[in-house]
């Protein structure tokens, strides 16, 4: 039985506490590992043991790229939190490497997933050049050079280059959550000008600014603007490098605000090229069962991230 002094948070929410919990479980039942500690030094059930590089993951294969791409994301001057990514389970870093490095792996397998996810069918992951930097099929924590494109820190988390079975190329970024809601910029005169001049660049309804510039979607607004420029291919290019783009957000299946803020952003496209979607972790969990290659990992994954209680 998990120790409730190492899950209980005073100031954790339903959802973060069930989690927290949910983790601690996991480590304790499925690894059989001791409880580790944060950045504070406080013990508690959802880290694990400091110097742990690969328990956070669900197959050796997102471990051993989780290693490799830290290295590169800091050697390009990235911000990587590598507590977040190899020893706080509630992180929603480890879920992304999980997802979409295990499939790096497994580029057949990944084509059948994402192409459900995505609504197309796909035929091949692709290398593309995006300025100084590289999608190679499939990547994690990736950006492309600031000041190509909004120059701020915006980032995807997971990020993918595929060819569909029309001949065009299509761009799939993600934002992944778990307990985490989206964040809050500060209030910034600059930055408002130039994101509001951007939706009217790209072809925004006149209202998408005014409507998505709150906290709810603020982020995902520029999640949705960078997918698009780098679809573009940056502001200099003389042709799109991608020919379609979506920005899928893989979070909860119980998460009303990522839901919400998906429908508003949808709703604010105008002529838009990028589309936008939700994918539940549970909807993630189910198209990956119809992928036999995938089967043990879906299952893996549906212990650790997917609790009954939560589906819709």
């Amino acid at each position: 039985m998990t120790d409730p002094d190492i899950t209980f948070v005073a100031s954790d929410n339903p959802v973060t506490r069930r989690e927290r919990r949910r983790q601690s479980a996991y480590r304790e039942e499925v690894l059989r590992l001791p409880a580790g500690t944060d950045a504070r030094g406080r013990t508690f059930g959802n880290y694990l043991p400091a110097g742990d590089r690969r328990s956070n993951f669900l197959s050796d294969e997102a471990a051993t790229y989780a290693a490799a791409r830290a290295d590169v994301v800091r050697n390009e001057g990235g911000q990587l939190e590598q507590n977040r990514l190899f020893t706080n389970m509630l992180s929603s870093m480890p879920l992304a490497f999980n997802v979409f490095g295990h499939l790096r792996a497994h580029p057949g397998a990944a084509l059948v997933l994402l192409s459900n996810l995505s609504g197309s069918t796909l035929t091949e992951l692709e290398t593309v050049v995006v300025g100084s930097r590289t999608i190679a099929g499939i990547e994690c924590e990736w950006a492309p050079t600031r000041r190509d494109h909004l120059d701020d820190g915006t980032a995807f988390d997971a990020v993918a280059a595929a060819r569909q079975a029309n001949g065009r190329r299509l761009l799939i970024a993600v934002e992944v959550k778990y307990i985490d809601s989206f964040s809050r910029d500060p209030e910034n005169a600059e930055k408002d000008a130039k994101y509001r001049r951007i939706c009217e660049r790209f072809g925004l309804a006149p209202t998408a600014f005014e409507a998505l510039q709150g906290p709810a979607t603020r982020q995902l607004l520029r999640n949705v603007l960078l997918t698009e420029s780098v679809r573009r291919g940056g502001a200099d290019a003389a042709e799109p490098l991608f020919d379609d783009a979506v920005t899928l957000v893989l979070a909860r299946d119980d998460d009303p605000a990522a839901r919400g803020a998906v429908d508003a952003v949808r709703r604010q496209r105008g002529d838009l090229q990028t589309d936008v979607a939700f994918v539940g972790h549970g909807e993630l969990a189910d198209a990956a069962d119809a992928v036999e290659a995938l089967v043990p990992w879906s299952a893996r994954f549906r212990r650790r991230y997917v609790p009954p209680e939560a589906r819709q």
